[in-house]
């Protein structure tokens, strides 16, 4: 009796999110041009995985108030919960019109950033016209009305049980395994990945990403994830930011150096999973690399930005540099309005992709990637079950094949790798050390993948660009943001490529973006913390690295380093300097989410 009513909840909701999708896309028809009838469809399928975890989160309450209910021989049941249907009828009312009116001015779905415009209601709306607000509040009410009337009607008036309380709880020890589902239902799944926005993304049309999405997850979600950036760092003047910082960061086009035999090659970028210098600055570990250094261009003394997958991919396709305090991915209404080198090489016509042998929803690397010029995005799901053998998916030897170089004349392909990530599962055994042997496992599917490039008629245009994601601590007391932990090497090898070098400037991981797309001779303005190292002011410019972990940030340079503590905000000498890097950087981060015009 008590778990029918739940179930009917349950499946009302589900009806309620599903509807919404239908009629989002019937209004928002316009921003579906050029989109296949059958992947709109196909929103109401890819959708479902957040609308059953938003479904499993309206059910907790209404569990919790069955449970209590077995303590009484009469609960009724309608009247206490009609309160909680009220309100969540109103939100989910009010969220799903504001997102769907204001989605055709926006082009972005609602989160909960808009919510610090909501104290303004007339910049906010500024967007609609008067007749336009007018009927937005009507359509609220009548919305609020009809899923009130749903939600209620799933609730009888009262349970009555006579028999004895002993005899009604014990039975009430079944809720605790629908506590369990429902839990489940919430995190989205039992693997690393927990529900996020990026399960909703499964199409190159945003249309339909954005279709797919549940308003009321998306709002929530990034409610928990947002944070005031601005306010983080924001005790200099902005000409005293100006003076500290002098021209860093200007950008340079012009080039002291090429590179490139061609200026447009096609480019394929592997990031190597935590390749370090204290891992794989050994050729008993990484042969193969070692052994294309002297072919290509070897950029020697680069240091990565951060200290993990999530913020150290953000770093090197946007050119950012890495926040102590905030993983930008996860913050879904900023990333997607990052820079990328997938969207500068796909508006000059590149076809543009992204592949990743485990699950691509983790960390919210689906939407990253979708959001920032990425056409093609694909994860574990693309493999075979059976080649799924490590805890975090497909060996690398299965994703570092040709397969990654498509058959489109100009093409910027990226892959992320994954075997030399802890337990350091791989299925070849060369090295006693379980760790090092991972790596000189990746190592060896790197190097069969150039080989087997080699032999391809497109080598001659291709780029190779090599790149770790981090370091990682590779003895005993380091720490993620130590100099020799974030020291990591950079390779460009190719038949593009005009003359091997080696080229020793100090730089981040950050400045490959504004490096590479100057050597392409492309716009490197929208990147506003890389640099481009081979351009003809760089020399004279103020030489540094910075490389963040948890709450401290190092600042390298020629001189050594200095750790910046963001916590007692002490750093040295070096103080005046990294708070005002750091204030440039939260503000410019934050202005990222400055409402859409």
């Amino acid at each position: 009796m008590r778990l029918r009513p739940l179930i009917r909840l349950f499946v009302t909701l589900l009806l309620i999110f599903v509807t919404q999708k239908i009629l989002f896309m019937f209004f928002n028809m316009g921003a579906a041009d050029g989109v296949p009838f059958l992947a709109c469809v196909s929103v109401l399928w890819h959708g479902l995985r957040l609308d059953i975890a938003s479904a499993c989160y309206l059910t907790a309450i209404p569990l919790v108030v069955t449970i209590v209910s077995l303590f009484f021989r009469r609960f009724p049941l309608r009247k206490v919960l009609s309160p909680y249907f009220l309100i969540v009828s109103i939100v989910l009312a009010l969220i799903f019109v504001a997102d769907t009116l204001l989605y055709r001015y926006w082009g972005a779905k609602v989160d909960a950033n808009d919510l610090f415009y909501a104290a303004k209601p007339k910049d906010m709306l500024a967007s609609l016209p008067l007749w336009g607000v007018i009927l937005a509040f009507a359509v609220v009410a009548v919305f609020s009305f009809l899923y009130y009337w749903a939600l209620r009607r799933t609730a009888p008036p009262r349970i009555e049980d006579p028999r004895p309380r002993s005899r009604r709880l014990l039975p009430g020890l079944l809720y605790l395994p629908l506590g369990a589902l429902l839990f489940l239902g919430m995190r989205g799944s039992v693997e690393e990945s927990t529900a996020n926005p990026s399960y909703a993304y499964f199409s190159s049309h945003a249309f339909c990403n954005h279709a797919a999405l549940n308003p009321a997850f998306n709002i929530f979600h990034s409610l928990f994830k947002s944070q005031d950036l601005r306010s983080e760092w924001d005790t200099l003047s902005e000409a005293e930011v100006d003076g500290l910082l002098g021209n860093s960061f200007d950008p340079d086009p012009t080039l002291a150096d090429t590179l490139l035999r061609i200026e447009r090659p096609n480019v394929l970028l592997i990031v190597w999973e935590g390749a370090g210098m204290g891992m794989v600055g050994s050729d008993s570990v990484a042969p193969n690399l070692w052994r294309l250094i002297p072919e290509g261009v070897y950029f020697s003394n680069c240091y990565a930005n951060s200290f993990r997958t999530d913020r150290g991919l953000v770093s090197l396709l946007s050119g950012w540099l890495g926040l102590p305090t905030l993983s930008l991915m996860k913050r879904t209404d900023l990333c997607r309005h990052l820079p990328s080198i997938a969207a500068s090489l796909r508006d000059v016509g590149y076809a543009t992709s992204f592949a990743y042998g485990g699950d691509i929803d983790f960390t919210n690397m689906r939407l990253y990637f979708s959001e920032t010029g990425f056409s093609r995005v694909t994860g574990e799901e693309a493999f075979p079950t059976g080649l799924r053998t490590s805890a975090w998916g497909v060996p690398d030897e299965h994703l570092l094949t040709p397969a990654l170089i498509p058959a489109d004349s100009h093409f910027f392909s990226a892959a992320l790798t994954l075997s030399s990530h802890e337990p350091w599962q791989v299925p070849t055994h060369r090295l006693a050390d379980a760790k090092r042997n991972a790596f000189a496992y990746s190592d060896s599917c790197l190097g069969a993948l150039v080989a087997q490039l080699k032999a391809s008629p497109r080598w001659d245009s291709l780029l190779v660009v090599i790149i770790p994601d981090h370091g990682i601590p590779f003895e005993g007391g380091q720490r993620a943001h130590d100099a020799l932990v974030a020291h990591i090497p950079i390779l460009w090898i190719g038949g593009a490529i005009k003359t091997p070098r080696t080229i020793d400037c100090l730089m981040s991981q950050s400045d490959l973006a504004a490096t590479l797309l100057a050597q392409m001779g492309l716009d490197i303005s929208r990147y506003p913390f890389s640099r481009n190292v081979l351009g003809t002011q760089y020399p004279a410019r103020r030489q540094f690295a910075t490389c963040s972990s948890k709450n401290q940030v190092n600042l390298i340079t020629p001189d050594g380093s200095t750790v910046y503590d963001c916590v007692s905000r002490t750093g040295g000498e070096e103080t005046s300097f990294i708070e005002a890097l750091l204030q440039r950087l939260y503000h410019t981060s934050a202005d990222l989410s400055i409402p859409k015009k």
